[in-house]
C-alpha cells in the first residue's frame, strides 16, 4: 500500500495535523519539527494528493506557465529548478503552450480559468502581446506575472531584465576594441526585449558619436536561420560590418555558422556578440561575447514571485529586475586593420 499522512505523522512522532501544516507551509511549526516531517515525507515517498488538497481548501495548488512554443524551450536544469521550487512551496508547475490571436489557444485558456485550474499564471514574452490574455485573468482576478511585458503600465506585477543596460555594455566593449562599422540583428516585434537591447546599442553609438548606418540594422528573428540569413544578407553588401551585435545568442550562433561558412574568421575578419548568455555561449568555439542574462533566471524568479503572492507576502513594489554582467570570450578582438 503506498504510504499515507498516518505514516508520516508517525515517523515525525508528530500530529496529522501537524504534517498537514508543514504540506500546506502553514505558520505555528518550530523548524525542527518542519525538519523531521519533511524527513519523513522523503524516507516514506508519501505524496499529498493535489486534488483532494483543491478540493477540501477550494483552491487549485498548481501554477500555469504560458509559453510560446520556439521562443524559448525550458532545459532539463530548469525543469528540476521550477519543479524544486514548486515542491518546497507546495504547488504543481505545469507548463501550457500559447499561440497569440490564436482562437484555439483562447478556447483553452478560457477553459482553463473557467475550471480554476491554475492558482496563478506567468505569462512570458510575446504571449502577453495578445491582450486577451491579460485581459481575461484579469476579469477573473487570478493572479498573474508576467515577464518583460510590451506594456509596463498596467499595473501587474512583471519580472523584467537589464535589457537596456546590457546592449549599451556589448556596444561599449565592441567600440572600445575599435569598432564602428557595427551591425545589430533585432527581434521579435512584439516582444520588449527586442526594443530594449536595439534602445540600448542606438543609444550607446549616438553618445559616443558614431554614425549609425541604418541598412545595417536588420529585421531578424531569435532564432539560429535568423542569424544565418542576417550575415548573407550583410555579406553581400558593398561595406560589410567588422562586428556583428545579434540580438540574443541564438541568432548569434547563426550568424557564426554562416560567417564561417563564407570562409571568414571570427573574429579576425568579423567579431561577433550575442546576448543572455545561453548554455553552448561558453563551449562553441571561439566561445561567444555575450551578456549574461538568461531567460531561464527570469522564469524563476518570476516563479517565486507568484509563489509569494499567492502566499500572500507583502510587496515593496510590482517590479522585480534581474541584473546581468558583460561575458567577455573569443568571438571578439580589434578589427583587422587595427591589430
Amino acid at each position: 500500500m503506498p504510504p499515507t499522512i498516518k505514516d508520516v505523522a508517525r515517523i515525525a512522532g508528530c500530529s496529522i495535523k501537524t504534517v498537514s501544516r508543514v504540506i500546506n507551509n502553514e505558520p505555528y511549526v518550530t523548524n525542527n519539527i518542519r525538519q523531521r516531517v519533511l524527513a519523513a515525507i522523503r524516507s516514506t515517498g508519501y505524496a499529498p494528493n493535489m486534488a483532494a488538497r483543491q478540493l477540501v481548501k477550494k483552491k487549485p495548488f498548481a501554477i500555469c506557465i504560458l509559453l510560446y512554443p520556439g521562443f524559448h524551450q525550458p532545459g532539463s536544469t530548469l525543469f528540476s529548478s521550477l519543479l524544486d521550487i514548486g515542491y518546497e512551496n507546495n504547488y504543481q508547475i505545469i507548463f501550457q503552450t500559447y499561440y497569440p490571436n490564436k482562437s484555439i489557444s483562447r478556447d483553452r485558456l478560457a477553459d482553463l480559468v473557467n475550471q480554476r485550474s491554475y492558482a496563478g499564471y506567468i505569462i512570458t514574452p510575446p504571449c502577453d502581446a495578445d491582450g486577451f490574455v491579460i485581459d481575461l485573468l484579469a476579469t477573473y482576478k487570478i493572479p498573474i506575472v508576467l515577464i518583460n511585458p510590451i506594456e509596463t503600465d498596467i499595473g501587474h506585477p512583471y519580472v523584467c531584465g537589464s535589457d537596456y543596460d546590457g546592449a549599451r555594455q556589448i556596444t561599449r566593449h565592441l567600440i572600445d576594441l575599435g569598432h564602428t562599422d557595427i551591425a545589430f540583428l533585432k527581434g521579435p516585434r512584439n516582444m520588449k526585449t527586442s526594443q530594449n537591447r536595439l534602445d540600448g546599442f542606438l543609444d550607446m553609438m549616438h553618445e559616443s558619436k558614431i554614425n549609425v548606418d541604418n541598412t545595417q540594422i536588420l529585421e531578424s528573428e531569435f532564432t539560429f536561420d535568423g542569424g544565418i540569413n542576417a550575415i548573407e544578407l550583410l555579406m553581400q553588401r558593398k561595406n560589410h560590418p567588422t562586428a556583428v551585435f545579434a540580438g540574443n545568442d541564438e541568432s548569434a550562433y547563426g550568424v557564426m555558422f554562416g560567417a564561417q561558412r563564407l570562409g571568414l574568421n571570427i573574429p579576425g575578419d568579423l567579431s561577433i556578440a550575442g546576448f543572455e548568455d545561453q548554455l553552448y555561449s561558453g563551449r562553441i568555439f571561439p566561445g561567444l561575447t555575450t551578456y549574461h542574462l538568461p531567460a531561464d533566471d527570469l522564469l524563476l524568479e518570476a516563479v517565486k514571485y507568484l509563489i509569494g503572492i499567492l502566499n500572500n507576502q507583502p510587496m515593496s513594489t510590482i517590479i522585480r529586475k534581474v541584473d546581468g554582467s558583460l561575458i567577455v570570450r573569443g568571438s571578439t578582438s580589434s578589427p583587422a586593420n587595427k591589430h
